[in-house]
């Protein structure tokens, strides 16, 4: 199994002024959150530990990734989280058609904001090799630096696939076991991840860190889940087949337990 079969998309966040008052107006509950250690600090862990939402789980105040309002490729500066958005493509004949060379927020966004994520193109089925796309955002802009977000225990985002064209979505965690920038992985890029079968309309979908899994089969090493205390990136592929695709991405934010 080819380690790059995870398109590589990511894209502009945005932020509001709303959030970053909300954000100001509360206080951040228990837990850590932020800057982590650093790979030649904190090697590489069997898995991490989990919050345990017994009550379910709500939009964390701090929470927002992106809603794309602002325009820049920027992630909202919030949580000491300060990484950008990027886009990338396999080489072997997948193309993205827009936004055309580097990633930029589109017009028109969830429940009738301004601004998404929106991406069309198209992939190819041409072996491991042809992985697709990808669109993310790293959570920190410093290299060999982890995100923690023990505090969390998921994320949301709302999502749309209108047309004939490719509906489902890799969404992707990666972390200290399967990043590069970990120094750990000696097979990388299995990240673990859940798959979302998008609609033609707005929908919000909900991923648990407890949910997310590696890809079978592959990756060195394998712990039992993601380390939420170390993460990276968030990111969002499609791929593996020949085909059109049109997403849009809307509203990332982290989920906390409720009280």
């Amino acid at each position: 199994m080819n380690p790059r079969f995870e398109p590589r998309l990511l894209f502009v966040v945005g932020r509001t002024l709303s959030a970053l008052s909300l954000a100001a107006g509360f206080g951040l509950g228990a837990g850590c959150v932020g800057k982590s250690q650093t790979p030649a600090a904190a090697p590489g862990a069997a898995g991490g530990e989990m919050a345990k939402c017994r009550r379910g789980v709500q939009p964390a105040v701090d929470g927002l990734i992106d809603d794309f309002e602002d325009g820049t490729n920027q992630v909202a500066t919030m949580g000491e989280r300060d990484g950008y958005w990027y886009q990338s493509a396999d080489q072997l004949g997948t193309k993205i058609t827009h936004p055309p060379e580097s990633f930029a927020a589109s017009e028109g966004g969830a429940n009738g904001s301004a601004m998404s994520a929106h991406l069309t193109g198209h992939t190819v089925a041409a072996g491991d090799q042809a992985w697709g796309v990808e669109f993310g955002g790293n959570f920190l802009s410093a290299k060999g630096e982890f995100y923690d977000a023990s505090r969390y225990a998921g994320i949301s985002f709302r999502a749309k696939a209108p047309g004939k064209g490719i509906k489902g979505v890799r969404v992707n965690l990666s972390d200290v076991n399967t990043h590069p920038e970990g120094a750990t992985c000696k097979a990388c890029y299995n990240h673990f991840r859940k798959d979302v079968n998008l609609t033609g309309e707005w929908k919000e979908y909900r991923v648990l860190f407890s949910e997310l899994q590696q890809r079978p089969g592959w990756g060195d090493p394998r712990p039992e889940s993601v380390t939420p205390s170390k993460l990276i990136s968030v990111t969002f592929a499609v791929g593996g087949v020949d085909s059109d695709f049109d997403i849009w991405v809307d509203d990332i934010q982290f989920l906390e337990c409720k009280k």
